[in-house]
């Protein structure tokens, strides 16, 4: 992702260090070819929210789960509550 996102990516590390608000939408295929979507929020309190949506993905759940990741420091080392 990173390769392919690195504009997105500084946004997103930009709004970190400012403390503002900022949302990214990842999409990538799983090994049997259906579809994730991640969608990462940034809020200005600090704290990073993770949406992963796998309803298109026929061998997980098949549904949506959340992540809250508290005071990251660099968008890398996210260690994220689920």
């Amino acid at each position: 992702m990173q390769k392919q996102a690195v504009r997105e990516i500084v946004c997103l590390q930009r709004a970190l260090k400012s403390g503002e608000s900022a949302e990214l939408k990842v999409a990538y295929p799983t090994v049997e070819g259906d579809r994730i979507r991640e969608y990462y929020r940034l809020t200005p309190q600090g704290s990073l929210e993770v949406y992963t949506d796998s309803t298109d993905d026929h061998y997980s759940d098949q549904t949506w789960s959340f992540a809250e990741c508290y005071t990251p420091e660099w968008l890398a080392e996210i260690s994220c509550d689920r």
